[in-house]
């Protein structure tokens, strides 16, 4: 498909997807959105009542609540008409404080002008852009052509970003379709070294195909890190799991010195059996359950049988499987006491962390502990990047939209100030919305992220553990 007819079917499809958006969002009109904190004992009644709306209005646009409950601090969108908003103060519980390093009004921009490219696997050759009800039922599914585009709105409100700031951006689309013939076919018929950034292709096995050959541009991987052709010119944006792991165990190894007498309890899978050897150097005296010889199950009488009395039980959970996460934090909780005192640990960098069938709560009275590439954000700075986000799009941003606007405002952003993202470096660590930023540079691999936090829960909130 050439490029200017491809460019076709893609505003096309754009717009049909912009339309069903709309459709969506559009029943009722707002002047405004806010993000709302649940204060204990409050219903939904209560809180419709409070800001004179409907509640069938605030399930609009928190779609989780209608087979959930209402947790207390936990935070919801209140849709709001402007009469109200005149009479409402509403406090704001910001968790994190992360003002942008990098203002878009305070940069002083040495390149006003940026091309970039963007691979990814629209597919649209499969979609029949006449059927508008295909369209529909098409974008409400998880799936290869809803990454690509969520990811691609992340890009566009990142360059509305740069252009407070008379910065310009160009973005050329290249649909992959995941194939390995048009990856090729795509890499051999134009000229990439023209641009100042290369973003995907988004499937490793299509980047390790079009990267099979050194190109001149900084290329970025935005989703896959694992098993990728690296070259000088590769951007890894997360930071390594070895580097978040060993941060853990320097945590892990001043807790150590200041308490006594823990006692430790160590529930792994296979998959982390290296954690596991080097938690039981540092507790050689540990309980050890693994989960692959109890058919990744924890018995409550066996943990309860290992557990201390009057003394501080470590617990240290090395898996990423959401049920396993979920199970063992209920299961830990039902056996706190004044008398036993329990926390939680992890080395694993893990974003199942952030699901709703995993209690806050239960994770806070356990003070969990454990690495991540993005921290939890309801600062003023979030919410209107989300209402900017709804207001462009027609609905509110989900994690692939999150991540590229961080990445790509970021990126974007070093690219102005410095001319190339090597002497960008120099910037030192950045933060957005929800990541962070700090990039180091190796001649056979490119530039790396380091940048991560260190989460704890304390009571209902998430904060960063500081040194």
């Amino acid at each position: 498909m050439g490029m200017r007819s491809f460019l076709f079917l893609l505003a096309v499809f754009f717009t049909s997807f912009f339309c069903f958006a709309q459709d969506q969002s559009s029943k009722v009109e707002f002047d405004s959105l806010i993000n709302y904190e649940v204060k204990k004992k409050e219903t939904l009644y209560s809180i419709s009542q409070k800001f004179d709306t409907e509640i069938d209005d605030i399930l609009l646009f928190n779609s989780d609540l209608k087979n959930n409950k209402l947790r207390k601090n936990s935070i919801i969108i209140i849709p709001l008409k402007k009469k109200i908003i005149n009479k409402l103060k509403v406090e704001m519980n910001i968790k994190l404080d992360r003002d942008t390093v990098l203002n878009s009004n305070q940069l002083k921009v040495k390149k006003d002008y940026i091309k970039i490219a963007y691979l990814a696997p629209f597919k649209l050759s499969t979609i029949e852009i006449d059927s508008v009800d295909q369209i529909k039922n098409f974008l409400k599914e998880v799936n290869l052509t809803t990454i690509s585009l969520n990811f691609y709105n992340g890009i566009l409100v990142a360059i509305d970003d740069l252009k407070k700031n008379k910065v310009n951006v160009d973005v050329d689309i290249f649909d992959t379709e995941n194939k390995i013939n048009q990856v090729l076919s795509i890499r051999n018929n134009n000229d990439f070294d023209n641009y100042d950034l290369i973003v995907g292709p988004l499937i490793k096995r299509n980047f390790n195909t079009f990267y099979q050959e050194e190109i001149k541009t900084n290329s970025l991987s935005p989703l896959v890190y694992d098993e990728i052709n690296l070259n000088s010119n590769t951007i890894i944006p997360e930071a390594s799991i070895s580097l978040k792991r060993d941060r853990m165990f320097e945590i892990i190894d001043d807790l150590i010195l200041d308490t006594h007498d823990q006692c430790a309890l160590i529930i792994s899978d296979s998959l982390n059996k290296y954690t596991r050897d080097k938690l039981i150097e540092r507790f050689p005296l540990a309980e050890v359950i693994d989960l692959n010889k109890t058919n990744n199950s924890v018995d409550p009488e066996i943990t309860d049988s290992l557990m201390g009395i009057n003394k501080e039980n470590w617990v240290f959970l090395e898996t990423k499987k959401p049920n396993l996460i979920s199970s063992v934090t209920s299961l830990l909780n039902s056996q706190l006491s004044s008398e036993r005192k329990i926390r939680l640990f992890s080395t694993v960098s893990n974003e199942n962390y952030d699901n709703p069938n995993i209690s806050y709560e239960k994770l806070g009275n356990l003070n969990f502990m454990y690495p991540s590439n993005s921290a939890p954000n309801t600062s003023e700075d979030f919410v209107k990047f989300q209402n900017n986000y709804l207001s462009k799009f027609g609905k509110y941003p989900d994690k692939i939209s999150i991540k590229s606007y961080d990445l790509m405002k970021d990126l974007l952003y070093r690219i102005s100030v410095s001319k190339s993202l090597k002497k960008s470096i120099e910037i030192g660590e950045t933060k957005s919305i929800q990541n962070k930023f700090n990039y180091i540079y190796e001649d056979d691999m490119g530039l790396k992220n380091i940048s991560f936090f260190i989460l704890k829960h304390k009571d209902f909130d998430i904060i960063e553990h500081q040194n």
